[in-house]
C-alpha cells in the first residue's frame, strides 16, 4: 500500500485552525453519536456510524492488524505515513459518521466526521505535500473562523472539503455542507440541524448505537419504485426506512430492521426470505464447502409492520467460517492457477464440521 493511497487520510486530517465545538466530550458510541447529529443539516436522510474504539480489544480487529502486516512493503508504507503524518489511522481515529440526504447522486452533498486525536501542524504538511506529488493543488479559504481546504487538479473545484472543529473533530463534507456543519459546531446560526429531522432521530434511538457499526436512514421513492418492478422483490416494495447494526465484541452479531407499509408486506417478506433460506441450505455448492450450516445462525421474522434479520456467531464459529473460506479461496486459486480444467496442484484440506449455533 503506497503513501499516496493514505492521501484521504492525509488530507482529512490536515487541516487547521481548532474551534469551539462544545459538544464533542464523545469520540464514540451514543454519545458522538447524538453529537455529530447536531453537527449535520436537518436534509439528511441517512446516517452511518463506526465506532473504531470499541472494535479495537476484538478479535477481528486483531486479524486485520495481521493482515495489514503480512506484507512487509504495506506494513513499511503504512509505518512510514505514520511517522511523517503523525497519524495511525487504526490508533487515533475513534468513530467516523457518515450523513447523506436522499440526493446525494445528484447534489454531491455529505458530511464526514471523525473523532479522536490528530496532529494538526504535522497533518497539513503531509497533506501539501502528497498533494504536490499527486499534481494537485492543496487550495485554502477562510470561513467563520475555520480553514477549509480541498485538494484538487490545478485550476478545478475540489468535490470535497475539510476543516478542523477542534483537536479531536475533523470534518470532511461537500461543498454547501462543510459550511452548515462550521455554522451548526459554532451555534451562531438558527440553522436546523438533524436532531430536528423527528423521523431520523426516532430511527436512531431504535439503532444499538453503542456496537461497532450501525446505520439508520429512510428509503428513499425511487428505491421503493424499484423493488415493486421487481417480481423477486416486490415485498419490499413498501419499504419505508432502515435500522441496522454489526458488532463483534462476542463474535459477530448482525441486527437488521426494515419498517414496511403493512404487517401483511412484512409477513410476505418473511415468507419469501425464509424460503429462499431453506433453499440456500440445500445448495450443493454450499453444502459440499460445509457453509450451509452456517445459516442456521440467520433468523428472520416479522413483527406488526416490521420485518428483521438477525445473525449471530459466536467466536468460534467466526473462525472455523474464516478457515473455510480461505480454505476454498486457496482451492479456487490452485484450480485456477493449474489452468482450465486442471486439477489443484494439493487437494482442499478436509475441514471439520462446524460447531453447533448459540
Amino acid at each position: 500500500m503506497r503513501a499516496s493511497r493514505f492521501g484521504f487520510i492525509a488530507l482529512v486530517g490536515a487541516l487547521a485552525v481548532a474551534g469551539g465545538c462544545q459538544s464533542c466530550a464523545n469520540t464514540s458510541g451514543t454519545g458522538a453519536a447524538k453529537s455529530n447529529l447536531e453537527l449535520v443539516p436537518k436534509e439528511t436522510d441517512v446516517i452511518f456510524q463506526a465506532n473504531l474504539s470499541r472494535m479495537r480489544n476484538t478479535e477481528i480487529w486483531r486479524k486485520l492488524l495481521d493482515f495489514r502486516d503480512s506484507d512487509a512493503k504495506s506494513k513499511k508504507d503504512y509505518d512510514d505515513f505514520v511517522t511523517k503524518c503523525g497519524l495511525d489511522p487504526l490508533k487515533q481515529i475513534d468513530s467516523v459518521f457518515l450523513a447523506f440526504p436522499q440526493t446525494v447522486n445528484d447534489t454531491k452533498e455529505f458530511a464526514a466526521i471523525l473523532r479522536g486525536t490528530f496532529d494538526q501542524t504535522k497533518l497539513l504538511a503531509c497533506a501539501k505535500d502528497q498533494a504536490k506529488k499527486d499534481n494537485q493543488v492543496l487550495s485554502e479559504s477562510d470561513y467563520n473562523g475555520h480553514k477549509i481546504y480541498s485538494s484538487n487538479p490545478t485550476g478545478k473545484e475540489g468535490q470535497a472539503y475539510a476543516t478542523f472543529l477542534d483537536n479531536k473533530t475533523v470534518v470532511l463534507a461537500g461543498k454547501d455542507w462543510i459550511k452548515k456543519v462550521i455554522d451548526l459546531a459554532g451555534g451562531k446560526t438558527k440553522l436546523p440541524s438533524a436532531k430536528d429531522h423527528a423521523e431520523l432521530v426516532a430511527l436512531m434511538k431504535r439503532a444499538h448505537t453503542n456496537d461497532g457499526l450501525w446505520g439508520a436512514g429512510l428509503v428513499p421513492q425511487s428505491t421503493r419504485d424499484q423493488l415493486k418492478a421487481d417480481p423477486h422483490l416486490s415485498a419490499a416494495g413498501s419499504m419505508k426506512d432502515v435500522i441496522g447494526s454489526i458488532d463483534f465484541a462476542n463474535g459477530f452479531a448482525a441486527d437488521i430492521d426494515v419498517d414496511l407499509g403493512s404487517p401483511a408486506d412484512a409477513t410476505e417478506l418473511q415468507a419469501k426470505a425464509t424460503a429462499q433460506l431453506a433453499d440456500a441450505k440445500k445448495s450443493p455448492q454450499l453444502m459440499m464447502t460445509g457453509l450451509s450450516s452456517f445459516l442456521d445462525s440467520v433468523k428472520v421474522d416479522a413483527k406488526g409492520a416490521t420485518f428483521h434479520v438477525s445473525i449471530h456467531f459466536n467466536q468460534q464459529q467466526v473462525d472455523d467460517l474464516t478457515n473455510r473460506v480461505k480454505g476454498l479461496l486457496n482451492s479456487l486459486r490452485g484450480v485456477m492457477g493449474g489452468g482450465m480444467g486442471a486439477p489443484p496442484s494439493e487437494p482442499p484440506t478436509q475441514m471439520p464440521s462446524p460447531p453447533p449455533a448459540h
